[in-house]
């Protein structure tokens, strides 16, 4: 697992790194890491990472650039934007990045949180196989945008196709309910969190791929309901 921490402050890139070698040891993983002072440095080295640290407020090439760019070498990269500087959230919810992490680091709550991006990293490598009439697709969940239902059967909508399955929706709601960045805004609806950049009580915009998708609604039914699943994915306290 490849992961990058880029800050200007070398005491917490040294921080990070020793959070991460304790999680080493908890977990028996094996990080490959990098770190860099500044984000030029980000964009020369031009490498695709699964994990990434990426402060703010840096001198040159602030972190929201250094994020937009890791995401153009990794659509699925996981991002924690490390920060002291709080009017930066929207923005960085905007970019659909994984954790806001304030300065100075709370060591809980970074353990939490990274433990919870390990598990998700995990199972965006994993698939789930739909049957349309007359073909079977293995699809990753971490490309699956929403599913809903069309004329009585279940559609899967992934960033690249949209396929017609013979499982009906309570079969996926089963499916997918093991998957902790899946909720439902609606009867007729399941949602992937991760590609949300914008909702409100009556709709929810995704957008993968630099393409926005507009077309899913939130029912009065199931708006608390999605607030809470939305916020806590994204590590927000509401």
């Amino acid at each position: 697992m490849k992961v990058l921490i880029c800050d200007d402050e070398q005491k917490i890139i040294d921080e990070i790194t020793k959070f991460l070698n304790k999680i080493n040891k908890l977990r028996s993983l094996s990080f490959e890491l990098t770190s860099h002072n500044c984000g030029e440095d980000v964009l020369k080295d031009n490498e695709k990472y699964d994990i990434a640290f990426v402060d703010i407020e840096m001198p040159g090439i602030n972190g929201l650039s250094v994020s937009k760019h890791l995401q153009k070498t990794n659509s699925n990269i996981i991002i924690f934007i490390v920060t002291s500087f709080h009017a930066y959230l929207d923005d960085a919810m905007d970019l659909n990045v994984f954790r806001y992490l304030s300065k100075p680091l709370d060591e809980n709550r970074f353990m939490k949180s990274m433990n919870i991006a390990i598990d998700i990293y995990h199972k965006s490598t994993q698939y789930i196989v739909a049957e349309t009439c007359d073909e079977c697709f293995h699809i990753f969940t971490k490309d699956i945008l929403y599913i809903t239902i069309e004329n009585r059967k279940s559609s899967i909508i992934t960033k690249d196709q949209k396929l017609v399955t013979r499982k009906n929706f309570d079969y996926w709601k089963k499916q997918l309910a093991e998957y902790d960045y899946f909720a439902q805004p609606h009867y007729s609806f399941i949602v992937n969190l991760k590609n949300v950049t914008h909702f409100s009580k009556t709709n929810i915009i995704l957008s993968a791929n630099g393409k926005e998708y507009q077309n899913v609604p939130i029912s009065r039914r199931y708006y608390s309901s999605f607030k809470e699943a939305f916020y806590k994915y994204v590590g927000v306290t509401v």
